[in-house]
This record gives C-alpha cells, sequence and structure tokens, in this order.
C-alpha cells in the first residue's frame, strides 16, 4: 500500500510519455462513490507531479508592466528562484486555489 502514490505517479508518466493527449482535470471522489465498480475496493487520493509529465520548456513571450517585472525579479532573486520559475510556481499556486 506504501508504493501505490509512487507506482500511480509513474503508471501516469507513463501513460503519456510521447503522447500530445490532453492532461484532464482531476476528479472529485464524490463522483465515483456511487460507482458499483468501485465497491468494496479502497479509495486512496494521489496527488501526480504535472511536472514529470510534460517538463520541456516552452519559451514564451509576455508582456508586464516595468515596475512588475522588477518586483518579480527582486522577488526571484531574494528566494533563490529564476524569473520563470517565480511565475511557473505563481501560476500553478493560482490555478490550485481556483
Amino acid at each position: 500500500m506504501a508504493d501505490l502514490p509512487r507506482m500511480a505517479q509513474e503508471a501516469v508518466e507513463l501513460h503519456f510519455e510521447g503522447e500530445d493527449l490532453p492532461i484532464p482535470t482531476p476528479s472529485v471522489p464524490e463522483e465515483w462513490a456511487g460507482d458499483e465498480r468501485f465497491e468494496g475496493g479502497y479509495w486512496m487520493l494521489v496527488d501526480i507531479d504535472l511536472a514529470r509529465i510534460r517538463n520541456t520548456p516552452v519559451r514564451l513571450n509576455i508582456s508586464l508592466p516595468e515596475y512588475l517585472v522588477r518586483q518579480i525579479d527582486n522577488y526571484a532573486k531574494a528566494h533563490h528562484q529564476t524569473r520563470s520559475g517565480f511565475l511557473a510556481r505563481a501560476a500553478e499556486e493560482a490555478m490550485r486555489a481556483r
């Protein structure tokens, strides 16, 4: 049982390896609770690290106010991050909070 989260991560990585399939949004247990296919089994919520699925960097050209870029750069530098890394993490956090 202790290996299941690691094995689930590996299965997802293998499923998407070399494929350009859309990554579905996470489901919630309430969607599956009444499904007879899952009666008598066990439930385990697994956090999948999407960065390990499609982690090829994509170069973007975005426009931000200069003052905001300076604030981002100062914050990132103070926290030993890159601008790109900071923006990626901020985007992930914003979408998780949604």
